[in-house]
C-alpha cells in the first residue's frame, strides 16, 4: 500500500465579481458542488457536512472548517465514508476554494490535497472541473 499522496486542482473564470460568485457558491440551494447540500456555520473549527447523491449512491461526507474569509477563501478538511478508507485524520482531504478578482470577473481555483491514489486524484480533478463549469454557467442564471 502506497503512502504517496496526490493533489487535484481545477480553475475557471466567471464573469461576475467575487461577491456575486461567493453568493452563488454559498446559496443554500446551490448544488454546484457535485450535487451536495453543504451544512456548516463556517466558523473556524466547526464541522462541515456534505450530503447528496453521487452516481446514484447517497453520501454523507464530513470535515472541519479550517479557514473562511468571505468573499475569497473557503478551506476545510473532507472525509468520504464511501471511499472505504478508515475515518482517521490521515485519510482526510484538504480542500481550498479560492476566489480572486480578475479582469472583468473572478478566477475560482480549487486545490484538493492528500488524495490516496493517482487514479482518485484524476477523478477528483475531473469532478472539480465539472463542478466549476456548472458554477460558471450559473453566473447569469439569477439575473432578470
Amino acid at each position: 500500500m502506497s503512502t504517496e499522496r496526490h493533489t487535484a486542482s481545477a480553475s475557471t473564470f466567471v464573469t461576475q465579481p467575487p461577491e456575486r460568485v461567493w453568493a452563488e457558491l454559498m446559496h443554500p440551494g446551490a448544488r454546484w458542488m457535485l450535487g451536495a447540500n453543504i451544512e456548516s456555520d463556517f466558523q473556524v473549527g466547526s464541522p462541515i457536512t456534505f450530503e447528496g447523491h453521487f452516481f446514484g449512491r447517497q453520501f454523507e461526507d464530513h470535515g472541519t472548517v479550517l479557514a473562511f474569509e468571505r468573499p475569497r477563501l473557503m478551506h476545510f478538511t473532507h472525509f468520504a465514508p464511501l471511499s472505504g478508507l478508515d475515518d482517521v485524520p490521515e485519510n482526510y482531504h484538504d480542500i481550498r476554494i479560492a476566489l480572486e478578482p480578475a479582469d472583468g470577473g473572478t478566477r475560482i481555483t480549487v486545490v484538493q490535497q492528500n488524495i490516496d491514489s493517482a487514479e482518485h486524484a484524476r477523478a477528483s480533478q475531473e469532478h472539480w472541473s465539472h463542478a466549476l463549469c456548472s458554477l460558471a454557467h450559473s453566473d447569469g442564471a439569477h439575473r432578470h
